[in-house]
């Protein structure tokens, strides 16, 4: 279940579901995504700032349907740039080097902590079998 809060926008409280902002301002926003992929139909070297000015939408937004793949047109693709080092992409946030890092420093991670677990399995299980107290020591300790 989503949690209440006020929409960033226009200051509405709303059950927060997948966005952050209320269905009013995610109608309106959707309205004003429509118009720009129209508009950028016809005229395919259109800028941001021509884009949010004529459709008074922030760049921000703008920038965020490039990067989720929403819009494509060639000039608003230079505005974008990897978030890790700063090379233009054409969608998404990383470039295809610096996820091929991040997917290999994951993938060495998940192996090495693989490796890992089975030794510390071993002297938890051998920590819990000295802590235990056996019948055969209790028969011992009687006599």
């Amino acid at each position: 279940m989503g949690e209440l809060r006020n929409c960033p926008k226009c200051g509405k409280v709303f059950v927060m579901v997948n966005r952050n902002l209320c269905p009013d301002c995610v109608r309106e926003e959707e309205e004003k995504f429509e118009q720009v992929r129209n508009y950028l139909k016809k005229y395919p070297g259109a800028t941001v700032e021509q884009i949010a000015e004529k459709f008074d939408v922030e760049e921000n937004v703008i920038l965020r349907w490039l990067r989720e793949g929403r819009i494509q047109d060639a000039h608003l693709e230079f505005k974008l740039t990897c978030q890790r080092c700063g090379t233009p992409i054409r969608i998404g946030t990383l470039c295809s080097r610096c996820a091929q890092e991040l997917t290999s420093e994951m993938m060495d991670k998940a192996k090495h902590k693989k490796r890992e677990e089975p030794a510390q399995k071993m002297e938890d299980e051998q920590e819990k079998i000295k802590r235990r107290m056996f019948i055969v020591d209790k028969l011992r300790d009687r006599d």
